[in-house]
C-alpha cells in the first residue's frame, strides 16, 4: 500500500509532501534491536530521509545522510534512492532514556555536522553538509541543511510515537517547501502551518482524503507512491566486490581466519565466504 504523498497547494506555490513511515522505522528497529530513545532519533532521521529521498529527480537517483556529533547515539547513517528503498543504522543502538525532545538532543548531538551527498543519475554528485544546531534535534538540522546548502527554505516535522508497551505504533513525516515564486502571504501561511498536528490529523484519515479535505486536490501534481526498508546487499553482491580482491588475497584471508566475514551496517546481517565460495568465484582454467 502506497504510503507517501507528494502534491502542490496554495495555488501551486508549495510543494507537499507527507508519509506514514510506521513500517519502516519497525523494520529499522528489528534490524538493529534498537532501544526505544535509539530508535526515536534514528526512526526520525529514517523518516527526514525518506521525503528527501522522494525529491530525487533521475531514475536512478541516490542520497545518503551522514550525522556526526557528540551525542550518545553516535554516529547516523541513512540512505535511499528514487524507488524509495530506505536503509541505515545508528551507531549506539541501546541509548537509555524516555523519547522526548530533551532526550532526543542529548542523543542526536549537539555539536558536530550533518552531510548529504545527492546523486541524481546525471553528472558529478553533489554533497551539502551544515553544523547541527543547538536545539530542535533532527527536524531542525534538516532544515537548517535545506537553509544553509540548498537554500530552499523548508519546514519539516517527524514523528515517531511508542505505545505503552514500548512498541512503536506510528511513525511519520511532513514537510511544506515553498517555490521560488510564493509570494509573502503564502509564506507566511506555510511558516503558520501546525506541521505536527497535521500530520496526526492524516494519521486518523489517511493521507490522500486528509490533504484533500485540508488543501484540496491538485489537479497537476499528485503522487502517491511506497516507501520501504530495503538493504541492497546480498551474498551475490558481495561475491561480486570479493572478486575484486583476485584468488590469492582471498584464499589468503580464508587461510589465516577460516572464512572472509563481511558485516552490513544498514540490515545487520554477517556473510561468510569460504574455500567452496572462493572456487566458484574462481574457477579453474581448463588447459
Amino acid at each position: 500500500m502506497n504510503n507517501l504523498l507528494r502534491t502542490l497547494v496554495y495555488d501551486g506555490q508549495v510543494s507537499l509532501t507527507v508519509a506514514e513511515t510506521t513500517e519502516l522505522v519497525k523494520d529499522g528497529i528489528r534490524f538493529h534491536g534498537l532501544s526505544n530513545l535509539s530508535a526515536y532519533v534514528f526512526g526520525k532521521a529514517l523518516s527526514a530521509m525518506t521525503y528527501m529521498s522522494a525529491c530525487l529527480k533521475g531514475e536512478t537517483g541516490e542520497i545518503s545522510l551522514s550525522v556526526k556529533s557528540d551525542g550518545a547515539c553516535g554516529e547516523i547513517a541513512v540512505s535511499g534512492n528514487q524507488k524509495l528503498y530506505l536503509r541505515g543504522y545508528i551507531g549506539e543502538t541501546c541509548a537509555q532514556g524516555e523519547p522526548n525532545a530533551q532526550s532526543e538532543q542529548d542523543c542526536f548531538g549537539r555539536n558536530g555536522s550533518l552531510t548529504v551527498i545527492r546523486d541524481d543519475g546525471y553528472s558529478r554528485p553533489f554533497v551539502g553538509s551544515c553544523a547541527l544546531p543547538n536545539q530542535g534535534g533532527v527536524d531542525a538540522a534538516f532544515e537548517e541543511y535545506y537553509r544553509i546548502s540548498e537554500q530552499l527554505p523548508t519546514r519539516l516535522r517527524t514523528i515517531v510515537e511508542f505505545d505503552e508497551q514500548g512498541k512503536c505504533v506510528f511513525a511519520g513525516v511532513i514537510a511544506a517547501q515553498p517555490l521560488p515564486f510564493a509570494d509573502r502571504e503564502t509564506l507566511d501561511k506555510t511558516w503558520a502551518l501546525p506541521l505536527e498536528e497535521l500530520l496526526s490529523e492524516f494519521r486518523k484519515t489517511g493521507l490522500a482524503a486528509g490533504v484533500e479535505a485540508r488543501f484540496g486536490k491538485d489537479g497537476q501534481v499528485w503522487e502517491t507512491r511506497k516507501a520501504t526498508y530495503r538493504c541492497n546487499c546480498s551474498r551475490e553482491y558481495l561475491k561480486g566486490v570479493l572478486v575484486t580482491l583476485g584468488e590469492e588475497q582471498m584464499r589468503q584471508i580464508i587461510r589465516d581466519d577460516g572464512a572472509v566475514r563481511v558485516h552490513c551496517h544498514y540490515c545487520n546481517t554477517d556473510y561468510e565466504f569460504t574455500d567452496a565460495d572462493a572456487d566458484v568465484m574462481f574457477p579453474k582454467k581448463k588447459s
